[in-house]
């Protein structure tokens, strides 16, 4: 071997030899899932305190075919209540008491369709009636409730079931509200029938007067946070 040669060697050994770079290994669903998805928390839900002057709560009564009563159309008054709403949780809870409830008056006649008006001394006749211990029992017990149980949403609108107090009774009720919410104003409408039977008393029946035993109920929610 020459000089030269022997030389090269020489250097060519002291190089410092080239770390390969580690390979990266491809993360698993599992770590994609955990570790590198970030999953935002739900935004805090909006408290609403329901509006009396903005909101509105009737119940359209029916009388049968056969019977003489007017259809009648009552108005609740001082509604109150609360509405949580956003993606981390949604809840009504509403009330009003019987003594405000204000039967035929003539603008919510129109409004629901009724041809005909009723004198303000058949109204208090029909206030009076309601309020009676064989109806609502106005004295035993004071307000309506209800309380949300469960609200999803469907292609229709949100399904909201709850828990409703009427005569001192419990009963299930569901219905589908439309919503709309902007700038601090919530504003949930919809409707849903329910019977007098469902809560312990029967529907008002004298003589050839007589109110069928399902009525609707209709609801325009409106809050400010």
């Amino acid at each position: 071997m020459t000089l030269a040669l022997a030389a090269a060697l020489s250097l060519l050994s002291n190089l410092p030899v080239a770390q390969e770079a580690p390979v990266e290994k491809a993360p698993t669903e599992e770590a994609t899932v955990e570790e590198l998805v970030e999953v935002a928390a739900p935004a805090p839900s909006v408290s609403y305190a329901v509006n009396n002057a903005d909101s509105l709560l009737y119940v359209v009564l029916n009388a049968p075919e056969d019977s003489k009563a007017h259809d009648h159309v009552v108005k609740a008054g001082d509604v109150q209540g609360t509405v949580m709403w956003g993606e981390s949780g949604r809840e009504i809870a509403v009330s009003f008491p019987v003594a405000s409830l204000a039967p035929d008056l003539d603008d919510m006649r129109a409004m629901v369709g009724f041809e005909d008006t009723l004198k303000a001394k058949h109204q208090a006749k029909v206030k009076k009636h309601l309020l009676d211990e064989s109806q609502l029992d106005g004295e035993s017990f004071e307000s309506v409730s209800f309380t949300s149980t469960s609200i999803t949403e469907s292609e229709a609108g949100w399904v909201v079931k709850g828990d409703m107090e009427i005569h001192g009774q419990t009963s299930s009720v569901e219905t589908v509200l439309t919503v709309k919410e902007a700038n601090g104003v919530f504003i949930g409408t919809g409707s849903f029938e329910i019977s007098s039977t469902d809560f312990g008393f029967e529907p008002y029946s004298k003589g050839p007067y007589f109110n069928d035993d399902t009525m609707t109920v209709h609801v325009k929610l409106a809050g400010k946070s």
